[in-house]
């Protein structure tokens, strides 16, 4: 974890995990709000509440910190992306100091989790759009350029919620959680396999159209949609952590036509699986020099 305060009362965390064990029982810490985004990898925790939550590569979270999870798990054993963390009294003046008084911070954000611990946003392209470019700051001008791209992300979440109210709908499970959670599993246990909806539906005892409401409703995307993410998330981490033939690859994730795999990825993560690897290795090699400049440091 690399941490910059941008600015009083928010600082702007770059997450390189590697590992599958997560966070056990954090202590509460109210009054603060972090924003994170999954890059690569996927996330997995358990609310206060029960509802199981996942963050996937692209998708983006605001999470009351006064409200922890009770667990947490990376379940790729793999994970990058950034969070932003605001000590909202403090974040408000710093706000309030760099743009006037014409967006109350603390109140959009509220809004935004009404009485909910955790939002989830999936995998939006404005959102993207901003995110995406704080992985790659320029040459000499680092912390500005974090400065400029903080602001920009908090200024969108703040106009939005102004102009649309709530950016996603809450995900109640109620007493459906655990059910819906052995669904995604059986989904996912065997990426070659693709389940029919009236299969899971008689496995698991309800109709058709409830388990969709109730997947959308806890996982935020439609069964199959859901699926065909998981199924990038895991040849995005085969391409990272192996030297496996793409071919290869596109069969162990369920396709059996490459050039169909290639375009499924490319949707998704904006390159080609090809291109994916190649920049996820010069990263790595990075973060390795990075590692050995730090070791030799005083």
């Amino acid at each position: 974890m690399e941490a910059y305060e941008v600015f009083p009362g928010i600082l702007l965390i770059f997450n390189d995990f590697h590992t599958a064990q997560g966070f056990q029982n954090e202590r509460a810490r109210p009054g603060i709000i972090e924003i994170n985004h999954c890059r690569r990898g996927r996330y997995g925790c358990t609310l206060q509440s029960g509802r199981q939550v996942t963050l996937g590569a692209q998708d983006l979270s605001i999470s009351d910190m006064g409200r922890p999870c009770r667990n947490s798990v990376f379940l790729s054993g793999d994970y990058t992306g950034i969070s932003l963390v605001l000590q909202l009294k403090e974040a408000a003046r710093s706000w309030r100091d760099i743009l006037g008084q014409t967006t109350d911070l603390v109140a959009c954000l509220e809004a935004q989790l009404y009485s909910d611990e955790v939002l989830l946003l999936r995998a939006n392209p404005k959102i993207q759009h901003i995110v995406l470019e704080l992985y790659q700051p320029p040459d000499n001008y680092q912390l500005a350029y974090y400065k400029i791209k903080a602001l920009e992300l908090l200024l969108f979440l703040a106009v939005s919620s102004e102009q649309q109210g709530r950016m996603a709908r809450p995900y109640h499970c109620g007493h459906d959680a655990e059910k819906v959670a052995a669904i995604e599993r059986r989904m996912t246990e065997n990426l070659r396999r693709r389940h029919s909806l009236t299969e899971l539906a008689v496995e698991f005892g309800m109709g058709v159209t409830t388990l969709k409401k109730l997947f959308y409703q806890q996982y935020g995307q439609a069964p199959y949609q859901y699926l065909r993410r998981r199924r990038m998330e895991e040849a995005a981490l085969l391409l990272q952590s192996t030297q496996l033939p793409v071919g290869h690859i596109a069969e162990l994730v369920g396709y059996q036509n490459a050039s169909k795999f290639s375009a499924a990825f490319t949707r998704v993560y904006g390159m080609t699986p090809k291109i994916y690897r190649g920049t996820a290795q010069l990263e790595q090699n990075d973060c390795l020099e990075l590692g050995k400049n730090r070791d030799g440091a005083v």
